[in-house]
């Protein structure tokens, strides 16, 4: 248990001798002394059934001796006796959430938010004990739509855009080229960008051959590339894969795998974030880091934050076919969307597998998603889906545009 802090107490109210030893009790508790506090507190015990200052201290002392379940007593005691106190509300909380009682911590974390929103780190492990929550969740599942079995060997498209990034893409194909996976088509949309063709013509013949290029005169945003290159396509398994970003070799066996054992329209596999430099037109990696791994699939945290990385992605084409493609109106977070309109039918399968790789140039400024400022359209996506159906999803998505994008001081 945590150190607490201690609350102002009221004018006493008890007999001189017991305020004496409550105040020795809580002295012994500052100073370590946890085992001599408690005696002191069992001597107290039925003496002082109505103040919130022994209870408050006793909840500290049983905390300290790691009794949890007697801690959250006291502090729910002292909490009752005075509904001000924010630490009576907090260290209740807390209480419950090391016995693992996350949903019964959440309302005491709420009014312990009320009653001292600038605590420091509140809201950072309120959000963290929602998104937990949140993941248990199974709102909104029994109506997803059953597809029909998918075939031994699909035919898997990659839509890839690019622009102005020869060598980058060339990384990228070859990672496709190196796929364990063989029954697959590239689609290659240069949105605007420098002529490719130099790029596509050092590729191997048999890579070359299924993959097809398409020409955008003008550039035209990540949403209407996609598309055009998804329209153009002919798999019954959509995936996706930005010309900067890297597949592992297994990437495409996992998903079609994955897909046919789930039965799912949309399956995603785990990925790895890697920081590097170019250096000379080189890649000098920096860094590498899971992302996202720790949180587990369920609609209600998707309706608060996107965790699926696109690149991870495996997508059946009949769900396109009934939720629409990218949304060309937005200025980022499409991807988030069209993640939301699945969801809302189609059951979506999480691979144990890390198969992809997101790379971040450090020192520079080529990625859409450092450009665009989200908050306006999160906001937007929050409108278009409304959390019905679960009590802690508007609260949830309050703290994480909070997290995301902190008022200014």
């Amino acid at each position: 248990m945590p150190v607490y802090d201690r609350p102002e107490a009221p004018e006493p109210t008890m007999p001189e001798a017991l305020t004496r030893k409550l105040d020795l009790a809580r002295n012994m508790l500052d100073a370590g002394k946890t085992v001599e506090a408690a005696v002191l507190l069992d001597e107290l015990e039925g003496r002082l059934p109505g103040d919130a200052e022994y209870w408050f201290t006793l909840g500290r002392a049983q905390g300290a001796l790691g009794r949890d379940a007697g801690a959250e007593a006291a502090f729910a005691r002292a909490a009752q006796l005075r509904p001000e106190m924010h630490e009576a509300h907090l260290n209740l909380a807390l209480s419950r959430v090391y016995q693992s009682k996350l949903r019964e911590a959440i309302p005491s974390f709420v009014a312990a938010r009320r009653l001292k929103p600038d605590s420091p780190g509140l809201d950072n492990t309120l959000l963290d004990i929602l998104q937990s929550v949140l993941q248990q969740d199974s709102a909104g599942t029994a109506d997803l739509l059953q597809l029909e079995p998918l075939g031994d060997r699909p035919l898997v498209s990659i839509i890839m855009p690019t622009q102005n990034r020869a060598g980058l893409l060339k990384d990228a194909l070859a990672s496709v080229a190196r796929q364990t996976y063989r029954n697959w088509e590239a689609v290659v949309i240069n949105d605007g960008g420098e002529d490719i063709s130099g790029t596509i013509g050092t590729l191997p013949q048999d890579v070359a051959a299924k993959t097809t290029v398409l020409q955008q005169p003008a550039p035209s945003g990540q949403a209407r590339a996609r598309n055009r290159a998804i329209a153009a396509s002919r798999g019954e398994v959509v995936t996706f894969l930005d010309d900067d970003d890297i597949y592992k070799p297994d990437h495409l066996e996992a998903l079609v795998g994955g897909m046919q054992e789930s039965g799912a329209g949309v399956a995603y596999t785990l990925a790895e974030k890697v920081n590097e430099r170019l250096v000379d037109g080189e890649r000098v990696e920096i860094q590498r880091n899971a992302i996202f791994q720790d949180l587990r699939y369920s609609r209600a945290l998707l309706l608060v934050r996107n965790f699926i990385p696109l690149i991870s992605w495996g997508i059946r084409r009949t769900c396109f076919e009934q939720c629409g493609v990218f949304d060309e109106s937005l200025a980022c977070l499409e991807d988030w969307d069209l993640l939301l309109r699945f969801s809302a039918r189609h059951e979506f399968h999480r691979i144990e597998k890390v198969t992809t790789e997101v790379h971040i140039r450090l020192g520079t400024n080529d990625s859409v998603s450092t450009r665009i400022p989200a908050l306006a359209t999160s906001r937007l996506l929050y409108a278009r889906n409304p959390g019905t159906g679960h009590e802690w999803i508007d609260l949830a998505r309050e703290l994480y545009l909070e997290a995301l994008f902190p008022r200014s001081p």
